[in-house]
């Protein structure tokens, strides 16, 4: 495993920030590291370094940037440029600026050519130099790779652009563009974000299968266990690295937090020994040592430096009206469109209280939609929703709409007064209450506009959370949230008391949190009371009738072909066979997988699961290659 780059003698300041702190880390061949951090503490700065948006302070020693012979990066942003009137097709070269200027130049070639400019010999050949030039880079290769993903992922008109498209469809494009890429590392920053659980599934399984170098920013905490193998966390200006899964690191860090808290009482007990021995007067110190009273100071200091390692956590406090009224919301027979698009059809439901209920479908299918008619800001275009009186709801969105960016934290809580006070009467000082949000008293003065998207994300938490509701409505929460708050947002959902409905896509969150499911498809509501495991499974068992039908489609246009030859009889056999020992060999990999000893920190460790996983992927896909052929003989047969 050879090394691809290194960053010494890093660090980096704003105003009152310190991001960086003369920091050093390396970067190996075929590491797939998640990257971790509180929200707007160096996760997307790191990147920016990596790449050469954002150079580091000027130091003494100097920064310096150690890279392989060929390293490049190529870096996949949480928001991707918007461009007017760029079509999808030529959206692929605003990634790619040499080959862009290489376009041009043909453009205008062609452009003469057409028209009759210039000497026609000199054209032909420059247009013949620069189609060799792309053809070295691999620019048709890299391109159409690109057209292929952005098929797979559903984007078959390349004459589309952005602004068709929503936030899952921008989402893809960034999909299509980094898995395409052939640079030696890619960054990946928040890459699941709008995504339905279809899409997330389908690309983690190209991670598992890519031999790619790859950092990830994501909240997804089942996509970060599945696909990294190497753990970097960013705190207090220093980057720590884990060899492991993430849920390792998480059992990694409860140890280490015990054995701080361990550290820290019996520090504590010492403390209040020299304290009494420093408080007996000037007589008795007079008599003890120098060396014992600047220990003292020592210690106070080491205390000091314990409790700001410990972990300090987001409190959060979710809450309820205490409406006693069971049944908050019925729906009978309600359809919901926009002229000839019907968008719902003959939904029956009801919502009570104390109901956990997760809202899932692709994108489009009209979730949003759904939520605006329970909240009664959209009426049914037939049936009939009832809504308990004088209901109130909180709605979390994704889309930070009550976030204006000119004022201030303080402003914004307090709402031009020094205290936060709470529809149930509840009074609490502003820096106090915002301090719960890990936001500190310089902070709060500082106008929104100046804060990471991740924090902003946390502000509006904030706001959300200052007044008791009779449902709460979470649209994408975990969107831009850093894992530390996921975590601690996930606990107050899982013993809140009151009615929640989550829209969102990190599995992981939506099992934890929520007991039931609807799933909105093909127009229809669909309830499962069994939560999301049991939509997975109605999903699965979607996706094996679409492909069965997709097979009877194949098998009748191709009923007229030539039957099993005799080499096909002999392969149908035994490919039975191979298939139940293909199926035992990704068992044992994955048992092998299961048991990895990850509490040893080495590159041999490393390269050791690194391999193992490889091996892993490469046996699940000899099997599905093995079932497929199987599939495609008894297709065969059958004609």
């Amino acid at each position: 495993m050879g090394t691809l780059c290194t960053l010494q003698n890093l660090t980096l300041t704003y105003p009152h920030k310190t991001i960086f702190q003369n920091i050093t880390f390396t970067l190996n061949e075929g590491e797939r590291i998640g990257l971790l951090g509180l929200n707007g503490h160096g996760k997307s700065s790191l990147f920016k370094i990596l790449t050469g948006l954002i150079p580091p302070d000027t130091t003494v020693p100097p920064f310096t940037f150690d890279k392989s012979k060929n390293f490049s990066v190529f870096y996949v942003p949480q928001e991707l440029p918007i461009l007017d009137g760029v079509t999808l097709a030529d959206y692929f070269f605003e990634f790619y600026p040499t080959f862009k200027e290489i376009k041009l130049q043909l453009d205008q070639i062609n452009h003469k050519l057409t028209t009759g400019e210039g000497n026609f010999d000199a054209l032909v050949a420059k247009q013949t130099h620069l189609y060799e030039e792309l053809d070295k880079l691999g620019e048709d290769r890299i391109y159409n790779s690109y057209l292929s993903y952005l098929k797979f992922f559903g984007l078959s008109d390349p004459t589309q652009t952005m602004t068709d498209f929503s936030g899952g469809e921008q989402r893809k494009v960034g999909l299509a563009l980094g898995l395409s890429a052939p640079h030696q590392l890619i960054l990946w920053d928040e890459p699941t974000n709008h995504l339905d659980l279809e899409t997330i599934d389908i690309f983690e399984d190209e991670l598992l299968n890519c031999q790619k170098t790859f950092m990830i920013i994501s909240h997804d905490r089942s996509l970060l266990n599945s696909v990294v193998d190497r753990i970097i966390h960013i705190q207090h200006g220093k980057i720590k690295s884990f060899v492991g899964t993430y849920m390792a690191y998480l059992d990694y860090l409860k140890e280490a937090q015990r054995e701080r808290e361990k550290e820290l009482d019996k520090l504590s007990n010492y403390q209040r020994r020299e304290t009494a021995w420093i408080s007996r007067g000037a007589r008795a110190r007079r008599t003890k040592s120098k060396k014992r009273i600047e220990d003292y100071g020592i210690l106070n200091q080491q205390i000091r430096e314990l409790k700001e390692k410990s972990h300090k956590q987001v409190e959060l406090n979710l809450k309820n009206l205490g409406r006693k009224t069971k049944i908050l919301i019925q729906a009978d027979e309600m359809s919901f469109g926009f002229g000839k698009n019907q968008l719902l059809n003959n939904f029956n439901f009801k919502i009570c209280r104390g109901d956990k209920i997760a809202l899932i479908g692709k994108n489009g299918v009209g979730k949003s939609s759904l939520l605006k008619l329970i909240m009664g800001e959209l009426q049914p275009t037939s049936g009939v929703i009832k809504i308990a009186e004088n209901l109130s709801f909180g709605l979390f969105s994704q889309k930070r709409e009550s976030l204006n960016p000119e004022v201030t934290p303080w402003q914004l809580i307090g709402e031009g007064i020094d205290f936060v006070i709470s529809n149930t009467g509840e009074k609490r000082h502003v820096t106090g209450y915002l301090e719960n949000f890990l936001f500190t008293p310089d902070e709060i003065k500082r106008p929104i506009k100046t804060f990471s998207g991740g924090e902003k994300n946390r502000l509006q938490l904030a706001q959300f959370m200052k007044h008791a509701q009779d449902i709460w409505i979470f649209d994408e929460p975990t969107n831009d949230l850093d894992l530390e708050t996921i975590g601690i947002l996930e606990e107050e959902l899982k013993n809140y008391q009151g009615a929640l409905i989550i829209v969102g896509h990190d599995r992981t969150f939506i099992e934890n949190v929520t007991d039931k499911c609807w799933l909105i498809h093909d127009r229809n509501l669909e309830i499962f009371t069994g939560g999301l495991s049991q939509a997975e499974m109605f999903l699965e068992a979607l996706a094996l009738e679409a492909d069965l039908k997709n097979m009877a489609e194949k098998k009748n246009a191709t009923a007229s072909k030539e039957k099993l030859t005799y080499k096909d009889k002999q392969r149908l056999l035994v490919i039975q066979a191979e298939i139940e020992a293909q199926e035992n060999e990704v068992v044992k990999l994955k048992a092998e997988l299961a048991n990895f000893d990850y509490s040893v920190a080495s590159k041999e460790s490393s390269s050791a699961l690194l391999k193992l996983q490889q091996q892993v992927a490469s046996a699940e896909k000899k099997l599905d290659d093995l079932v497929n052929e199987w599939a495609e003989l008894e297709e065969k047969s059958s004609t």
